[in-house]
């Protein structure tokens, strides 16, 4: 719900005239830097010490004047949204970071946000407090660039290159706080919405509301066929709340992110990764097996057998078919020191995949995607489908790749699990990269 302010009384001056108007603060005054006891409080040499907790001026400042000391102006040109630094600079220079740091303009000293699977995973070996750490994972691990970021949104709902590009996925003066949680139960009425969607982006930041506060909003309002996976260390309480409550299991008190990813991640745009230098995949979460497509067995035969009998709680293998994943499942938003953002704990485990061309649980090369992938499904090199001896004839459904071919030469040889197994793909790609035809449907 939106709480206004109205300030009377406030005198506008226009061609000798007199005038009474008022003034809205919106949202502001619900969003985490606007909260007049935890929000903004500016520290920094010569600002005011009395200015008020949440104030505008902690964060812009209309004419770049602090107690009559008037600094030089920009060399280049005036600021856009009069901020006290530069909207944006690099992956590890951006305005948002002269408080979402160790050391902070912040009063307190540094702003606390851990990761996605602290917060709801309740994976409290986490390291990472900051938002920019978040932000700044060395070249071998993951994080959003936010150069890609801007360079995408440029041009498009409303955004242009001189936006921040944090501002594709949350609004400054709406943006709530997601408590940082222990492994304590914690009640879906305590925590905060972060996120407003980049499509409803409008220049009118009251207009441009928050994603997943509202009715319709939440991952059980996508899909009835959500599942919350648990959290850290337990298999009593479920994501994102901790809580051991069917609201929280079925994803009642989750936001709907895959309609908040899918505004940039989908079919049809297409995104430059500076780090991986190609483009991403593109993707339809309506056909992915993770997505709203049918996870079937695909006719399981002597050599594959069901993969639904050998799905891992909470979800059950009686509806295996019908489970759809948020992204955030899997994925964390700013960054990760797994590949391609990959969580550090999916359901209730710690996962490490640093190269996936690792070792998994078997010992054996390029199968390092199984930590992730088994912590939903109990996949065994061996189990048919993923060890194909090169002596055997190929199995239906499959078309036509034989051990030799898809898993390499020799007996403890695997192709890499994410060529064929990645968003949006539905082909296979044998050991030497070679396009061996479809599969039948997605392979994700």
């Amino acid at each position: 719900m939106r709480k206004r302010i109205i300030i009377p009384g406030i005198l506008i001056i226009l061609a000798g005239l007199v005038l009474i108007d008022t003034v809205y603060a919106g949202l502001y005054l619900d969003s985490v830097h606007g909260d007049s006891i935890n929000g903004v409080k500016r520290v920094a040499p010569g600002f005011p010490a009395d200015y008020a907790i949440g104030h505008c001026a902690h964060c812009h400042e209309m004419h770049a004047s602090i107690d009559g000391d008037e600094p030089d102006p920009d060399a280049n040109s005036p600021s856009l949204y009069t901020l006290f630094y530069d909207n944006h600079i690099n992956q590890t220079d951006n305005f948002c970071y002269q408080c979402h740091d160790v050391i902070s303009f912040q009063s307190g000293g540094g702003i606390i946000n851990h990761s996605y699977s602290y917060r709801a995973g309740g994976y409290t070996p986490d390291t990472f407090t900051n938002v920019k750490d978040s932000f700044s994972f060395p070249p071998t691990d993951s994080d959003h660039n936010l150069d890609d970021i801007l360079a995408f949104i440029t041009g498009r709902w409303n955004y242009t290159v001189f936006s921040n590009p944090c501002a594709a996925c949350h609004n400054p003066h709406a943006a709530q706080g997601d408590p940082a949680a222990s492994n304590l139960a914690k009640s879906a009425g305590t925590r905060g919405w972060p996120v407003s969607r980049p499509s409803l982006h409008s220049n009118d930041n009251n207009a441009w509301g928050l994603w997943g506060d509202g009715a319709g909003e939440k991952m059980r309002d996508y899909t009835i066929g959500y599942q919350s996976p648990y959290r850290f260390s337990t298999n009593l309480f479920y994501e994102p709340d901790g809580a051991a409550t069917i609201p929280t299991q079925n994803g009642s008190t989750l936001t709907d992110y895959v309609t908040f990813c899918t505004d940039c991640h989908n079919d049809t745009n297409i995104i430059n990764s500076t780090d991986l230098g190609r483009n991403l995949n593109t993707f339809d979460w309506n056909d992915e097996k993770h997505g709203i497509g049918v996870a079937d067995d695909n006719i399981p035969n002597v050599d594959e057998p069901a993969t639904c009998n050998r799905i891992l709680p909470p979800y059950q293998a009686g509806t295996c078919g019908t489970y759809v994943l948020a992204c955030t499942d899997c994925h964390e938003p700013h960054g990760s020191p797994n590949i391609f953002l990959t969580r550090k704990e999916v359901n209730g485990a710690v996962v490490t995949v640093d190269t996936g061309t690792g070792a998994g649980p078997s010992g054996n090369p390029n199968t390092e995607w199984f930590n992730l992938c088994n912590r939903c499904h109990n996949i065994a090199i061996g189990d048919g489908r993923h060890d194909h001896p090169a002596t055997i004839p190929p199995s239906p459904p499959g078309p036509g790749c034989d051990g030799l071919i898809c898993h390499g030469p020799l007996a403890n040889e695997f192709a890499l699990c994410s060529n064929c197994h990645n968003h949006g793909n539905g082909d296979i790609i044998d050991f030497f990269g070679n396009n061996q035809g479809p599969y039948g449907d997605q392979l994700f």
